[in-house]
């Protein structure tokens, strides 16, 4: 099934906050040379697979609806990205924080839906890195 929502103008994924390869270059921390304000990419039909073609934040796959319509990322400045795991196998959920703020409430929505349902989410918030979630998650990131 695919999803019924879309980008819809949200350029958030290619602000900077990712860490992006588009035509051999590398870089992060600067938004992409190819995003057109109020447009989208401007380099859309010819953007490279990874990690343009092949990301899509969780917000847009939310089949479910977990997540509110209010925490699309140009609205809450969270990207939550889909799940990873640890080497050892414990999945979580990364949300990553613009670096000129993001919408507070949204953030401690996001920490209490996680709690509620017992997930573990890394919280990147202006550079630095936080762990929450099982006592075998946090350990891992203390290493």
């Amino acid at each position: 099934m695919k999803s019924k929502r879309s980008c819809d103008g949200c350029t958030v994924c290619c602000d900077g906050r990712l860490l992006l390869h588009v035509h051999g270059n590398e870089w992060v921390g600067r938004p992409c040379q190819f995003v057109k304000e109020n447009v989208g990419c401007g380099i859309y039909k010819d953007r490279p697979k990874n990690p343009c073609a092949v990301f899509q934040c969780s917000w847009l796959r939310d089949d479910n609806y977990m997540y509110p319509e209010w925490l699309k990322p140009n609205r809450s400045n969270l990207l939550i990205m889909d799940w990873k795991k640890t080497k050892t196998g414990i999945p979580y959920v990364i949300a990553i924080g613009g670096r000129d703020g993001y919408d507070k409430e949204s953030m401690l929505w996001l920490i209490e839906h996680c709690n509620k349902r017992n997930l573990n989410l890394e919280l990147i918030l202006q550079g630095s890195k936080h762990y929450i979630g099982s006592e075998e998650f946090r350990k891992f990131f203390k290493r």
